[in-house]
């Protein structure tokens, strides 16, 4: 939790099947001077320890240009305008759809990926990638509310709390558009994959009125 201030704060963790690997144009690594090898990853923020970079590039002497975004959004424009710069992303389940139909993703070759036989069949398959032609899964979790103890007496059991006035200016949003508009959803009693424009424009109304409570950083 950043700052001894912050009072309610959306759980920095993924709703679903948070994040998969997706092979971005191209498989291998680039190749550069002296036969060392360059990995270009681009990667959600705070999500490998940069001592775990330095190792793994120690151990199979190759460069890895290591890049982060914060939203799904901004990894999708940067990747679409730089075809063919990245080896590997890690976005969300939507996204890897998106981009799969888009021809940005190509198939993986599982025959270079044997931990792939470890994971869990409950993980395979999954509605954006149905045959995991194009993506593994990484990280799993789900999203929730934090708060400090010491300045949060009562019991928190809904997402209402999170537009509660007194709570004004401490009340912090993850910048993430799919989790903002879910989380409004169920607080209005809504389905998360409603398709009813009307309920949307409800989502979009109460996130407007929490507007003001949230501070801007």
């Amino acid at each position: 939790m950043k700052g001894v201030d912050t009072i309610v704060k959306n759980s920095l963790v993924k709703a679903g099947l948070c994040a998969v690997l997706a092979g971005i144009m191209l498989l291998t690594a680039a190749g550069c001077g002296g036969g060392r090898q360059t990995l270009n990853v681009y990667n959600w923020g705070d999500y490998i320890d940069p001592q775990v970079l330095k190792d793994f590039e120690k151990e199979y002497n190759i460069k890895v240009i290591y890049e982060e975004f914060d939203a799904n959004e901004d990894m999708y424009v940067k990747v679409a305008n730089n075809s063919g710069k990245y080896d590997v992303a890690i976005p969300s389940d939507y996204t890897i759809r998106r981009m799969a139909n888009e021809g940005m993703l190509i198939p993986l070759d599982y025959s270079k990926l044997p931990n792939c036989r470890s994971i869990e069949d409950r993980f395979k398959g999954l509605a954006y990638d149905e045959d995991d032609r194009y993506s593994v899964p990484y990280m799993w979790g789900t999203v929730g509310i934090l708060y400090n103890t010491a300045m949060v007496d009562e019991e928190v059991d809904s997402w209402g709390i999170l537009w509660d006035a007194k709570y004004e200016k401490k009340i912090f949003m993850m910048n993430s558009m799919r989790d903002s508009i879910g989380i409004t959803l169920k607080l209005l009693g809504y389905s998360l994959n409603t398709k009813v424009e009307s309920e949307i424009m409800a989502a979009r109304d109460a996130l407007l009125e929490q507007k003001p409570l949230v501070p801007i950083v």
